[in-house]
């Protein structure tokens, strides 16, 4: 049953996802053409700044669902009523404080960030709608309901109302920006849709669970976590999103715009990555939340081998593609960035994914309080690197520093999972590591003619796509190969996709 709700959150997730990434491959290149560079650059700057106004919200999130593993492992209703109970009221404190910050960051920018003119009062009046619309899931029930779903390993109920309302949001955006032409038109989408995302939520989650209900007796317990999540959460948000800020202010929108068409991408193959994370810790929290740790280190090796395979496949398909893929997408000469630039960008990329089993380990162990050291030194570092770096290397001292940061981060985490989780030697599970990174850096450097190659050829968008379907389906093969050959676990991993396929 564990194996296949593990599927059911991966595929309920990745698939719906991969009309997202088509459908935003769209939206990206109509903002660009329809609103400009400018506009566009702006547009992806509110949306990094929304994301350090959301830290008021400091995982408590994930507080609650680690906290709901063990009454949903033990069918404890009224345990889960009161955990349910306390988790809204604590949403909505939560949303009056995000309230606030919306009010002072709205002022700070329309005091002192130097917009270009005309642009000032459409981008300040965007990036207050669209943060409200978000704060319409911590006052109605949308952020609690994705905990209850997440602890109860059902969170594909959740995707896939979330994920069709991101689908049919972006198809929107793409009609108003081409029929109004500014950044207004797009927000008042992103508010329509989330009103409409809150009420389907009720309506499904009301009918399959139909015992959930608000009681007297709040368990507000889980708060006593986010002091740490709350590290955590700022560590995470500063690490993966201080570049687009950063060349924001010291490069001006157009950078921002030509960094964030490169970064959606990658981005989006690092959120298809994290998906199958998510869908992994929920499943490791219901084996701890039932004391099944003899099954931690098999479960913690299959999934290894899984996300080397995405990390190896996605990585180098990006290297490979992703210049050719931007010429004829946006088709603009100065977004043709280097490939040492682009190397840059695949080392982050790759770097993420290969982490994401110890971050599967961690998160569902509940190990917050140590890993907040870590995230705050490595979010450190990436910070001070990149306001270093920024001026002097533009984009590539910036993903320079980001790359050292989770480089870091890889070697701290092996640790921590090494002697909290798995019980072995440190060094043992941090030579996988550095020999996978070795080899990845060694094709990095090898590939530099294949590129150039492929960069080469007179492609257009349907051409371009079969070409990196075909270098992503050799890539997948080849390491799926080395690794059958090379470790046991593949084996494992192969039998448990094959009893997945019997119980579909």
């Amino acid at each position: 049953m564990r194996t296949k709700k593990i599927a059911l959150n991966m595929l309920s997730d990745i698939i719906p996802y991969i009309l997202i990434g088509v459908v935003g491959l769209i939206k990206v290149r109509v903002l660009i053409n329809y609103i400009g560079d400018v506009g566009n650059g702006y547009y992806q700057l509110i949306n990094q700044i929304i994301t350090y106004v959301f830290l008021a919200q400091a995982g408590f999130g994930d507080a609650v669902i680690y906290k709901l593993y063990k009454p949903f492992a033990e069918k404890n209703k009224h345990d889960i009523n009161k955990i349910y109970s306390g988790s809204r009221k604590i949403f909505k404190v939560i949303g009056y404080i995000i309230l606030g910050i919306i009010m002072i960051v709205s002022l700070f920018l329309y005091l002192f960030y130097g917009f270009q003119d005309g642009y000032r009062d459409s981008a300040l009046l965007c990036f207050i709608i669209i943060s409200t619309s978000y704060l319409i899931a911590y006052f109605g029930r949308g952020q609690t309901y994705m905990s209850v779903l997440s602890a109860a390993q059902e969170k594909y109920t959740y995707s896939i109302v979330a994920n069709s309302i991101k689908l049919l949001c972006d198809i929107l955006i793409v009609i108003v920006t081409i029929v109004f032409r500014n950044l207004e038109s797009i927000a008042i989408t992103i508010l329509i849709m989330k009103i409409l995302e809150e009420i389907i939520l009720r309506l499904v989650v009301s009918k399959k669970y139909t015992w959930l209900k608000e009681v007297a007796d709040k368990d507000t317990s889980m708060t006593k976590m986010t002091k740490d999540l709350a590290w955590l959460q700022v560590g995470y948000v500063v690490l993966n999103n201080v570049d687009a800020v950063l060349l924001g202010f010291f490069s001006g929108p157009v950078m921002v715009s030509i960094y964030t068409s490169y970064n959606f991408i990658l981005r989006y193959l690092n959120e298809v990555s994290s998906r199958v994370e998510l869908s992994a810790v929920y499943s490791f929290g219901n084996v701890f939340a039932k004391k099944e740790k003899d099954k931690i280190h098999k479960l913690f090796n299959e999934f290894m081998i899984l996300f080397i395979l995405l990390a190896f496949s996605l990585s180098i398909t990006f290297m490979l593609g992703i210049r050719s893929f931007v010429s004829i997408w946006i088709g603009k000469e100065n977004y043709i960035l280097s490939y040492i630039t682009v190397v840059f960008f695949t080392i982050t990329l790759f770097l993420n994914i290969i982490y994401y089993p110890l971050l599967a380990l961690i998160n569902s162990n509940g190990l917050f309080k140590d890993n907040k050291n870590h995230i705050f030194v490595c979010a450190s570092i990436n910070v001070i690197l990149s306001i270093i770096l920024v001026i002097p290397f533009k984009i590539n001292g910036i993903l320079f520093a980001t790359a050292l940061a989770f480089l870091v981060n890889i070697f701290l985490k092996t640790k921590l999972v090494s002697s909290k989780v798995l019980n072995i030697k440190h060094i043992d599970l941090l030579k996988k590591y550095i020999l996978l990174i070795t080899i990845f850096i060694l094709l990095s450097v090898s590939l530099f003619k294949v590129e150039e190659i492929i960069l080469g050829f007179d492609l257009n968008l349907i051409t371009c796509v079969l070409l990196l379907g075909i270098i992503f389906v050799f890539i997948v093969l080849i390491t799926f190969v080395v690794l059958y050959i090379t470790n046991k676990d593949t084996k494992n991993l192969l039998n448990r996709i094959k009893l997945i396929i019997k119980r579909k």
